[in-house]
């Protein structure tokens, strides 16, 4: 069988046993065919690792501003046997300050609020921690250093401290060990003081304090530990927003991936191949503007379609979703954003789009979500990166959605601002490249093919 013109299908010319076509020769001696794609993906890998390991290794080491919140609500009591009021309360939160200047500086950011205010950063989600010292406080110090003395039992003073396990897993990880070990501090520095007040009053009085009493002294404030916003079982540690987000994502940048190149396939512009089925269709005449479009309906329908799949989803395992409708529509919103941004990048560089679609929201979305490790324990160069991923936007507002009864200020109405602001930035660029390359007539057609002679190979 032969082409028109004469020429010798491509079957005939693979047929023959031992000649090689010159070009392919030329090829497989060329630097180009083995050292671009080795060059790629080294690269590509290589970011990879760093991007993905750097946060991990060490968060503690690269903690900037951590934010808890302190409430002091002492109100102060007279000091035991004189007429000067004390307030215990304030000296507390002065020597959690000082040590945290001293042995974590710049890591903790300590903000001293009322508990009104506290409260609201907890819920949405702008505080990690909080520590609440009751208006009590004194007036309990300083009875349950006479109970020393007497046979009156008195309770400890108590100083709650309060977790936000809503934040993330290591972001509750990171606060525990902070109230562990500074609360122990002050424990431990209010002991020295009541037991030397209280060596002071008993010898003063003439009295031999029991070994007990001095003991109790030691550890004088009861430190009492608790949840804001506390999560059910099936909320995965605070690990589910983001990896709900996660899928949000890549249904967004794996959908664009697939529905272009179908699309592609089925307009003429890319082989479809299926085993060893090659189908090359005639081209469409369609411009690049009308392939985009056509591109983002698909989108559009597939993210209606997704987004309930994913909400489906999460009835079937379980998982607590409580506003079940709005994350339904955030993922849509998600969906559509990603997916119109990643069609207009694969429609103005073309194939490398997929490497800077792949780059762009999973090599730098990973480590920048602040889903497994809050941006507040990773390089300050991912935090910078963090504002205009769409990872880090999406599971602030699924972490909005899903523990924080979907309240806006809980990152939840940047995200959607975030989202909106993807769409328009892919609705106007996508279709200025397009028509850019249209009005050029750089048409989205492969080049004449020119014959060469075959040749015996050289093997």
């Amino acid at each position: 069988m032969t082409e028109p013109g004469g020429g010798k299908s491509d079957a005939e010319r693979e047929r023959p046993p031992g000649v090689i076509h010159p070009g392919v020769a030329a090829e497989l001696r060329s630097w180009g065919l083995w050292f671009r794609p080795l060059a790629v993906v080294v690269v590509v890998m290589g970011l990879l690792g760093i991007m993905y390991m750097a946060p991990a290794v060490d968060p503690g080491k690269h903690l900037h501003q951590f934010p808890i919140v302190v409430v002091n609500s002492d109100t102060g009591a007279l000091q035991p046997g004189t007429d000067q009021k004390q307030y215990l309360g304030a000296e507390v939160v002065k020597g959690l300050k000082a040590g945290v200047d001293e042995q974590y500086p710049g890591k903790f950011d300590l903000d001293v609020v009322d508990r009104s205010t506290a409260l609201t950063r907890l819920d949405n989600a702008h505080a990690y921690g909080a520590i609440f010292i009751p208006a009590n406080f004194s007036s309990e110090s300083f009875a349950f250093l006479g109970s020393a003395i007497g046979d009156t039992k008195v309770e400890q003073p108590v100083i709650e401290v309060m977790t936000n396990p809503g934040a993330g897993a290591v972001a509750t990880q990171i606060t525990t060990q902070f109230f562990l070990r500074s609360m122990a501090q002050v424990n431990e520095q209010f002991g020295e003081q009541f037991t030397a007040a209280l060596v002071e009053q008993t010898d003063a009085a003439g009295i031999k304090v029991a070994g007990a009493g001095l003991t109790a002294m030691t550890t004088p404030i009861d430190i009492q530990a608790s949840e804001a916003n506390p999560l059910p079982d099936n909320a995965g540690s605070g690990l589910t927003a983001f990896y709900y987000a996660l899928l949000l994502i890549l249904a967004g940048f794996t959908g664009t991936m697939i529905i272009s190149a179908l699309i592609d396939g089925r307009l003429g512009f890319a082989p479809i191949e299926i085993g060893p089925m090659y189908e090359l269709r005639r081209r469409v005449p369609i411009s690049r503007l009308g392939t985009l479009v056509v591109k983002w309906w698909a989108i559009f329908v597939v993210s209606l379609i997704v987004s309930g799949l994913f909400v489906l989803t999460s009835v079937l395992v379980d998982m607590y979703a409580p506003n079940k409708m709005a994350l339904w529509m955030f993922g849509v919103l998600v969906i559509i954003g990603v997916g119109i941004i990643a069609n207009a990048i694969l429609s103005i560089f073309g194939s490398a789009g997929l490497l800077i679609n792949l780059i762009f929201f999973v090599v730098l979305g990973l480590p920048t979500s602040g889903g497994t490790v809050p941006l507040e324990a990773v390089p300050g160069f991912f935090r910078g990166l963090a504002v205009g991923e769409p990872l880090h936007q999406a599971f602030v507002g699924a972490r909005s959605i899903l523990y924080f009864d979907a309240n806006i200020d809980a990152g939840l109405g940047t995200a959607i601002a975030m989202f909106v602001l993807f769409t328009v930035i892919g609705l106007i660029v996508g279709p200025i490249a397009c028509v850019v390359y249209d009005r050029r007539g750089l048409i989205r057609r492969p080049p004449q093919a020119t014959e060469e002679p075959e040749v015996p190979a050289q093997v």
